[in-house]
């Protein structure tokens, strides 16, 4: 008989830390961040300022999880042309909501789609002009410009995840009245779902959620945890509907843009389902990053929680989405 003392698994192996199996510090790590944000959106009744500050350390250190993750020195990528594209973005942003506050969203865009192609011209013809970039593809035989362009769109890789995804948040944090409530509406979907994901999968179990060739990249998500994470976002997002339509400023608001009390209730439940799902696709395409780089969490400083990125996946992804949404309530609708 074959002896299975020497069998190596199947499928990509992935370190897992001691303290990741450790619940109540994960727990404890959980509540910190909790009363992190807590005490940031607190601070943002002061002035939106006092977010944006939270904002540009949160994605400072996703972006340097990304970039950990995917090793990019290796790939001739130079880290230090990332963080001043990040910074020149918020300027432009910031300068453009302040010359026109009730456009912040549509500013929030222009700046990113003109600082970023600013840079990109720049730091394209920067590698043009790099001698030992040129010598190494002369050696190599490789044509400079292509070497250049695989180089850029790594840059873009990095920019786009997690960097513009997160950038969204700065357009949510600037709509007035309306920021608190769209701010809450990410992360309260995104909580609710998670959780909720994860007490009904555990509880019903049954098949997995992605087919059998490719579910190592999320191994413990199943069908019913996924449907349980939908229900969960469409009662975190009217939840938060109801607690602010309290508000007598809010509900005319969303009268005049939606119509009535039904109509906007069945608006916020397509939110929170269609939130939710963002959510998940967030999280499991995390996962794909991770298991593709054969690592367990981003970061390792988040004791039990992985690093920085590893706490906003799902959060990024919906981001987007809510910031779409608000987009068409506030300027289409």
């Amino acid at each position: 008989m074959e002896s299975t003392k020497n069998k190596k698994p199947v499928g990509p192996q992935v370190y897992v830390p001691s303290w990741r199996t450790n619940k109540m510090l994960r727990i404890y790590t959980g509540l910190g961040l909790i009363f992190g944000l807590a005490l940031a959106l607190l601070l943002r009744e002061v002035t939106p300022y006092f977010f944006d500050i939270f904002l540009l350390v949160v994605l400072f250190a996703c972006v340097y999880d990304i970039m950990k993750a995917k090793q990019i020195r290796k790939s001739g990528i130079k880290e230090y042309y990332i963080y001043p594209y990040l910074g020149c973005a918020y300027v432009v942003f910031m300068v453009g909501t302040l010359l026109s506050p009730a456009f912040g969203f549509w500013m929030h865009i222009i700046a990113q789609v003109v600082v970023l192609f600013i840079w990109s011209l720049y730091t394209f013809f920067m590698y043009y002009v790099d001698k030992p970039l040129e010598k190494q593809c002369r050696l190599k035989k490789i044509p400079l410009g292509r070497e250049c362009r695989r180089i850029m769109r790594g840059y873009w890789s990095v920019i786009m995840y997690p960097a513009f995804m997160i950038y969204t948040l700065f357009a949510l944090n600037h709509i007035g009245y309306l920021g608190l409530f769209a701010l809450l509406l990410v992360f309260v979907i995104s909580a609710f779902t998670d959780t909720c994901a994860y007490v009904v999968g555990s509880l019903l179990r049954g098949p997995k959620l992605l087919p059998k060739k490719i579910n190592y990249i999320s191994p413990k998500k199943t069908i019913s945890g996924s449907i349980g994470g939908i229900l969960g976002g469409w009662l975190g997002a009217l939840i938060l509907l109801l607690i602010f339509s309290a508000g007598s400023e809010f509900s005319d608001f969303m009268t005049l843009k939606i119509g009535d009390a039904t109509a906007v209730m069945i608006v916020f439940s397509a939110i929170g389902i269609l939130g939710s799902i963002a959510t998940q696709i967030g999280d499991i395409y995390a996962s794909y990053i991770k298991r593709k780089h054969n690592i367990k969490d981003f970061g390792t400083y988040l004791p039990g929680h992985g690093g920085a990125m590893d706490s906003l996946d799902g959060i990024s992804f919906n981001a987007v989405f809510i910031f779409i949404s608000m987009l068409i309530i506030v300027f289409v609708a």
